[in-house]
């Protein structure tokens, strides 16, 4: 069976800017073979309390078709919508194996929801071709159960990931601490997995670069943006990341050389004002490929023995912690012992100047010896 034999085509009004030539539109440049993206539709809520998210990925394409093409040379292609008839199990079943066909040629998905469960499609998809992952999700919420048997839903995805024997790390970013409980968060650590909150996050932006750098799949809950800058959802939160934030964070998702798919779900046009949540979910898919357009092809697609090393004696430790920065860019990698051998993380300055000046960064701590 065909990858293209998944998908119906959906029927799209024409929108256009007058201030952007027809030529230009992203719509207009669009290609049907021999592309590196593939952006994919998946009308499927039935799991979901935010019913109405199945119609997001034709709102969407409406204002995302509007924007300006020309992302250099990066071939992108909209495969559709896949059918499944709002059936939850077709939907999984047809997303993880078209993911798998392209992940194989080497193509990376955008995929656009419907309801966020569909991530543990997308993650089945690439595991058939990945010994190990690194899932990054962006949500306001844990969507964590407390039971360990729970099913597969929007709030409760989580835990099938967590534990699946090649999902190495899980960072959930943008969760607000009065939307999880304790019990959650300690089945989240205990697990080697971490959430970075909110306010953390806004404290400096860049200092979650690194996490993003490393990961392989990144799933985006249109939730994790406050109220006022996308309104179009069943449980919208007065808090959240403005729509500036969010298209800083899903940039340097893009200009990950890790980076095989991404995801963006929970937008419901039922609640949207005047479509401010379907433009902007357009704006951060733009954003995203307009990164993938410009990465640097530094490391893993280099080879680390070709950055300037650094050596700095711990005390705390009997290893000496070993950086690598890329001076160009300056981008920064550090080596971790763990109990399988060194492994290399993506880490910040801050990780840096951190350990130079004596301390153990959070980054060690979390991995050493593991």
């Amino acid at each position: 069976m065909s990858v293209v034999d998944y998908f119906e085509k959906p029927a799209l009004p024409k929108i256009s800017f007058p201030f952007l030539p027809l030529s230009e539109l992203f719509g207009n440049q669009l290609v049907g073979d021999a592309y590196d993206v593939a952006i994919i539709g998946v009308k499927s809520d039935s799991e979901s309390i935010n019913k109405g998210c199945a119609a997001a990925p034709d709102e969407i394409r409406k204002y995302l078709y509007a924007l300006r093409g020309g992302l250099k040379k990066l071939r992108v292609a909209d495969l559709g919508n896949i059918r499944c008839g709002n059936n939850p199990v077709e939907a999984s079943f047809a997303l993880r194996d078209v993911v798998a066909e392209l992940r194989l040629a080497g193509v990376i998905p955008v995929v656009i929801g419907g309801s966020q469960d569909l991530t543990v499609a997308v993650y089945d998809g690439l595991k058939e071709s990945s010994n190990e992952l690194n899932l990054t999700v962006l949500d306001s919420h844990l969507d964590l159960s407390v039971e360990e048997a729970a099913p597969v839903t929007p709030c409760s995805y989580l835990n099938t990931i967590l534990h699946d024997e090649k999902r190495f790390r899980m960072d959930v970013v943008g969760c607000q601490s009065y939307y999880y409980s304790e019990l959650q968060q300690d089945i989240l650590h205990e697990n080697d997995c971490w959430n970075l909150r909110l306010g953390t996050l806004r404290s400096d932006l860049s200092e979650s670069e690194p996490i993003f750098r490393d990961s392989d799949l990144v799933s985006l809950d249109m939730a994790v943006v406050r109220q006022s800058d996308a309104p179009g959802n069943e449980m919208p939160s007065p808090n959240g990341l403005t729509g500036e934030e969010l298209c800083q964070l899903v940039h340097y998702a893009g200009m990950s050389d890790r980076i095989q798919a991404f995801c963006l779900f929970e937008v419901n046009p039922y609640f949207d004002n005047n479509g401010q949540t379907a433009s902007l979910s357009a704006q951060v898919i733009w954003h995203f490929l307009e990164a993938l357009s410009n990465r640097y092809g530094d490391y893993p697609m280099r080879d680390i023995s070709t950055y300037k090393k650094v050596v700095v004696a711990e005390m705390d430790v009997d290893d000496e912690v070993y950086f690598f920065n890329n001076h160009l860019n300056n981008r920064w990698w550090m080596q971790i012992p763990m109990s399988q051998g060194a492994k290399i993380f993506s880490c910040s300055y801050q990780d840096y100047c951190k350990v130079k000046s004596g301390q153990l960064s959070d980054l060690w701590m979390r991995y050493y010896r593991r």
